[in-house]
């Protein structure tokens, strides 16, 4: 395995890493509480041909550079170096996934959220936690109107759905919405 650390007027790689015909980027990007690593993998596909065989955003447990690098190394040699293996022998690598319209990430989230809050599932998680983590959740698949979707689902009013959000944003659980709109053009503006 390789490391190499690269910088400059844009800095989109904080690590890439190779195995075999493998080679793996990932940039770090610190959120509220934590850092996600956005992964770009690329190897050889079934036909002999280099090709995209993944992209992963995967939340991590570290915050500072040094601890991120070493962490993402042993994530990479554990799991993605063996999923690029696999997937490099499947025919239809480096095809990019459609993206999903508004009413299929609704769907999705609504499938999510009636598997694992179900009474059977939640357990003794307060209102106010699956609230936050309905939220996070709908706020991943980028679902339009996420507090009717969690209130319907809670059989409560959107304005105590909105309530519990506003908590969860002064405890810092769940970042500003200016925040997220800021990082959100700062993304687009990377690209």
């Amino acid at each position: 395995m390789r490391i190499v650390r690269r910088s400059g007027a844009v800095k989109i790689i904080d690590l890439a890493l190779s195995n075999g015909d493998s080679f793996a980027t990932v940039e770090f990007k610190g959120l509220t509480h934590a850092s996600v690593g956005y992964w770009i993998v690329s190897g050889k596909s079934a036909d002999g041909l280099p090709a995209i065989l993944l992209t992963l955003a995967v939340p991590m447990k570290q915050s500072l550079e040094s601890d991120l690098c070493a962490e993402a190394e042993e994530f990479a040699r554990e799991f993605l170096f063996p999923m690029a293996a696999r997937l490099s022998e499947t025919p239809a690598v480096g095809e990019r996934i459609p993206p999903l319209n508004t009413g299929q990430r609704n769907w999705l989230f609504e499938e999510h959220m009636h598997y694992h809050f179900a009474k059977e599932r939640s357990g003794s998680l307060t209102l106010q936690l699956q609230t936050q983590a309905l939220f996070k959740m709908a706020t991943y698949l980028e679902v339009v109107a996420p507090l009717k979707f969690i209130a319907e689902f809670q059989g409560v009013a959107v304005s105590t759905v909105e309530t519990r959000i506003k908590k969860a944003r002064a405890q810092g659980v769940i970042p500003k919405a200016s925040d997220v709109r800021a990082r959100n053009r700062s993304v687009q503006k990377d690209a």
